[in-house]
C-alpha cells in the first residue's frame, strides 16, 4: 500500500504574548481563509468561480463526495490532505520564544506545497508570529532547507521508506498519544482507549486518503482486520480522557497492546503521518511508538 507525502518543518517566534497555548489547534478557518489570501482569492465560496476546476482551493478543501457508490460506503467523506502537527505553546510571557509545526501533505496535495507553505507563512503571522525557516523532511529522517517558488523541489516520502521509529514486535507495541484522539462512536466521543477503535480509525483514514488522494485503493480485507483487532488485549495503560480550557479535547496517554499486531504494523506506521480521529488534520490524534516492556 503506497501513501506518497512530504513533511515541511516550520520554524517561527511569536512576536506578542499569546494567552491561549492551544491556539493553534483551532485554526481550521483561520489556515482555510489564508490558503484562498495566498491565492489572490477574495471569494468566500466556489460557487459559480469559473476558474474552480483549475483551482487549488477546491481541491484541497473541497472534500467532494465520490460518484462511485460503493466507495461512498467504505469512504464516506474524504479527508483533508494535510495534517499539521502543532506545538502547545508555552503559557505566561511568551513573547520571543520559538516553537515549530509540521505540515504532511498527502498524495495530490504536494503538488500544491507552494500555495500551502505561502498560507502556513500568513497564519503564523496573523498569531502574531515571524517565521524563521521551512524544512523538508528528507527519506530516513533528515532535513533540507526549503526552496523558494511556487513549485519547490520536494523530497517525497513514502509507505516504503524505512521507518524511523524500527521495526515493530510482531506480538505487542506501546502508544503514547502526544495530542488529544477524538474517536467518535455512536455519535459520542470514546473516553476509552481501546485497539479495536483505534485500528478501525486508521484503517477508514488511510485508505480514504489513499482512495481520494493517491488514485489507489489499498488491499486490505477490512472485515478480517476488524475481527483480529478484537483480540489484541490491553496489557496496561494510563490513558484518560482530557479537556482543554473547559471544553472536551480527547484522550491522551500511553497504552501498551498484546496480540497478533503484525497486520497492523503499515496501518500503524501510516498513521504517524496521518494521524487520525476528529480535528487529525489540525493537530489532533498524534501519537508516537514507545519501548515495549512485558512482564
Amino acid at each position: 500500500m503506497e501513501l506518497h507525502h512530504v513533511r515541511l518543518f516550520f520554524t517561527f517566534t511569536l512576536s506578542a504574548n499569546l494567552s491561549d497555548p492551544y491556539a493553534l489547534f483551532s485554526s481550521r478557518a483561520d489556515f482555510e481563509a489564508a490558503f484562498r489570501k495566498a491565492l489572490s482569492c477574495r471569494r468566500l465560496d466556489c460557487a459559480g468561480c469559473r476558474a474552480a476546476a483549475n483551482c487549488p482551493y477546491p481541491a484541497n478543501f473541497g472534500q467532494k463526495i465520490a460518484r462511485d457508490p460503493e466507495a461512498v460506503r467504505r469512504h464516506q467523506k474524504p479527508p483533508l490532505p494535510f495534517v499539521f502537527r502543532f506545538p502547545i505553546l508555552t503559557q505566561g510571557a511568551n513573547r520571543g520564544s520559538t516553537a515549530e509545526c509540521a505540515l504532511t501533505l498527502i498524495g495530490s496535495a504536494v503538488q500544491d506545497a507552494g500555495c500551502y507553505v505561502a498560507a502556513v507563512e500568513l497564519l503564523l503571522g496573523a498569531l502574531p508570529a515571524v517565521l524563521i525557516r521551512v524544512e523538508a523532511e528528507c527519506p530516513g529522517g533528515g532535513r533540507a532547507p526549503l526552496a523558494g517558488g511556487d513549485h519547490p523541489a520536494l523530497p517525497i516520502l513514502s509507505a516504503l521508506d524505512p521507518s524511523a521509529c524500527g521495526p515493530l514486535a510482531p506480538d505487542a507495541v506501546a502508544i503514547r498519544l502526544l495530542t488529544p484522539l477524538k474517536l467518535v462512536h455512536e455519535g459520542r466521543l470514546l473516553k476509552q482507549f481501546a485497539f479495536s477503535h483505534f485500528a478501525r480509525s486508521l484503517m477508514r483514514r488511510i485508505s480514504s486518503l489513499a482512495y481520494h488522494y493517491e488514485g489507489s485503493e489499498p488491499s486490505l480485507d477490512y472485515r478480517w482486520l476488524s475481527q483480529r483487532s478484537e483480540h489484541v488485549e490491553t496489557v496496561c495503560s494510563d490513558c484518560r480522557f482530557v479537556s482543554w480550557q473547559g471544553r472536551p479535547a480527547g484522550i491522551v496517554g500511553a497504552a501498551t497492546f498484546r496480540g497478533d499486531l503484525e497486520p497492523f504494523h503499515l496501518l500503524l506506521q501510516l498513521g504517524l503521518a496521518t494521524q487520525l480521529g476528529k480535528g487529525a488534520s489540525f493537530g489532533f490524534g498524534c501519537y508516537r511508538f514507545e519501548s515495549c516492556q512485558l512482564d
